[in-house]
């Protein structure tokens, strides 16, 4: 998601309602989302293109039509690049994985090589399951030896584990893009819906807007309406976003940059095939985790 930047150059994401505290970050983060709602434009709800490819201009109707393909393939590969800009570092990553979507909520699977400021690049991965986060500790001093793995623990105040816990929980949560298309249902319409195409896959390139100051009034929780609400004063007025759609109504790519509080401003860029393969996503061999 690409933020709009307020007078001072700083940028907000709307209604995250993140709280600085250590214990929170793991729940507060796996709301953090795309931010896409549905609210109708002027045009026809549907048009067939030149190209015969469905293209939307409700949201509504394009978030049901995702949802709905998605619920049937259950399953895809990804992969996944970007940064994390802090302070006084950049954190960059890029690797590969699985994602499962149900009911309960989105399982994935995924093998990253994480590179930070001028320090050798380490392979890192973590497997998200409800109510479980397991990271996989690159080799080092602190390194247990035959048991690679760690369960996240949502209480822990140590910097390091923190971060990789929101940046664990960050990407699952924007794994699957409509993870919050309807957060800001009335808020929210397509601007443009183009026919582009991904690595030579025809697509209908959809960008997303946001009205942080109508999603302000109609947002009922009093800590996210709050938090909307200092953006506008701030002169954050508007979110935009660009999900990539086939004639399938699969996701074929997502763009996505936030803010994680604390940590820095996350770019993230997502590509997804294979859906509805087989894929294996289970927890570590308890001998393996620490």
């Amino acid at each position: 998601m690409q933020p709009d930047e307020d007078p001072g150059g700083h940028e907000v994401m709307g209604g995250l309602g993140v709280r600085r505290r250590p214990g929170r970050w793991l729940p507060l983060l796996m709301l953090v989302g795309t931010l896409l709602g549905g609210c109708a434009g002027p045009d026809p709800a549907t048009e067939e293109t030149a190209s015969a490819l469905p293209r939307y201009y409700d949201i509504s109707e394009l978030v049901a039509a995702v949802a709905e393909r998605q619920r049937a393939d259950g399953t895809a590969r990804l992969s996944l690049s970007g940064e994390v800009a802090g302070r006084s570092s950049t954190l960059r990553f890029a690797g590969e994985g699985v994602l499962r979507l149900e009911g309960r909520g989105v399982s994935a699977r995924f093998t990253q090589t994480v590179a930070q400021g001028d320090a050798a690049p380490q392979e890192t991965g973590f497997v998200v399951l409800p109510g479980e986060v397991y990271l996989r500790q690159p080799a080092g001093p602190d390194a247990v030896a035959g048991k690679p793995w760690a369960r996240v623990d949502p209480t822990s105040s140590d910097p390091a584990d923190q971060q990789r816990a929101v940046l664990a929980a960050t990407l699952t949560a924007n794994a699957d893009p409509t993870t919050n298309l309807a957060r800001y249902a009335d808020a929210t319409l397509i601007a443009d819906a183009s026919d582009d195409q991904v690595d030579g896959v025809p697509t209908v390139r959809y960008t997303i807007v946001v009205d942080l100051a109508r999603a302000a009034v109609l947002q009922p929780d009093p800590a996210l309406r709050a938090q909307l609400e200092q953006q506008v004063r701030d002169g954050l007025t508007r979110i935009t976003s660009t999900l990539w759609v086939d004639g399938a109504h699969r996701p074929v790519r997502s763009d996505i940059r936030q803010e994680l509080p604390g940590i820095g401003t996350l770019a993230l860029t997502a590509g997804y095939r294979d859906w509805g393969q087989p894929v294996d996503i289970t927890p570590p061999p308890a001998a393996q985790v620490r």
